[in-house]
């Protein structure tokens, strides 16, 4: 993101590629792990599950519009700062992991 922010309009373009079968049978099983430790945990917790289940998606459905929504509007008013700041947050989300995963060793 960095870099396609610091390089000039049409020189960063790249298309994007289609993923095989494989790639994505893997994205599916990762997700239906996470998935699978969110349910074992919703057990454990006395909770009406079909009631945890519509808020879930609603949360889901109502924060991935309103991201799609502002990452549109964001981008066309900030462009190049924005696609810059954002690679600047991702490193920075990446380096705390590592530090907090380090510092607990």
């Amino acid at each position: 993101m960095i870099h396609a922010g610091l390089s000039a309009d049409g020189e960063c373009v790249e298309r994007p590629s289609r993923h095989g079968f494989w790639a994505l049978a893997l994205a599916a099983m990762a997700t239906s792990i996470d998935v699978l430790a969110v349910g074992v945990s919703l057990a454990y917790v006395e909770v009406h599950i079909l009631l945890a289940a519509r808020c879930i998606g609603l949360a889901t459905t109502l924060l991935v519009t309103l991201g799609m929504l502002l990452g549109r509007m964001l981008g066309q008013l900030l462009g190049k700062p924005a696609e810059i700041l954002g690679g600047v947050l991702l490193i920075l989300v990446g380096a705390t992991i590592v530090y907090e995963h380090l510092a607990s060793l």
